[in-house]
């Protein structure tokens, strides 16, 4: 397997774990908002279903027009609008990456949103991976603040139900 589709399919699985966290949203959590100055669960999740997109467009193109064009498509989301979002994520991150060569990820010159000059795959890595991961991770919390006391490391991680048990 390939260093690129060992990243893509790290990429796809955690918009897999997003879909599942979003359906582990109580009622009523699109407006859940843990502080002032922080997203609420229905722009958290525009967020997640464009910055993957977006920050793969950014790192190999070099610009962030990429990126201001995924954020504006999902400007408009509902919050029952994000699995199929996040699924239309998947397919273009499937496109990006099968686009790109091992070659492409150790040569390609990419600068990361602070300045920072790195190869390609490191920039997929600092801003892709590490968002999608982070802000899954967000939406987990949200889920949990917002009253579902029975969403767990599972859920979290991989993206599964488990309660326990034998």
């Amino acid at each position: 397997m390939s260093q690129t589709h060992d990243l893509r399919d790290a990429l796809l699985h955690e918009c897999d774990i997003a879909i599942h966290l979003h359906s582990k949203l109580p009622e009523g959590a699109a407006d859940y908002r843990p502080t002032d100055g922080q997203r609420n669960t229905t722009e958290l999740l525009r967020y997640l279903a464009s910055c993957g997109v977006g920050s793969v467009l950014a790192m190999r193109d070099g610009t962030w027009d990429g990126y201001k064009e995924a954020m504006d498509g999902v400007a408009d989301m509902p919050i029952e609008g994000f699995p199929d979002a996040m699924r239309r994520q998947k397919e273009r991150l499937r496109e990006l990456l099968d686009g790109l060569s091992d070659e492409d990820l150790e040569s390609v010159e990419s600068t990361l949103p602070w300045g920072q000059k790195v190869t390609l795959g490191r920039a997929l890595m600092e801003t892709t991976l590490k968002w999608l991961t982070a802000y899954r991770m967000q939406l987990f919390l949200y889920a949990k603040a917002a009253g579902n006391d029975a969403v767990n490391t599972a859920n979290n991680w991989a993206g599964v139900d488990y309660e326990g048990g034998e």
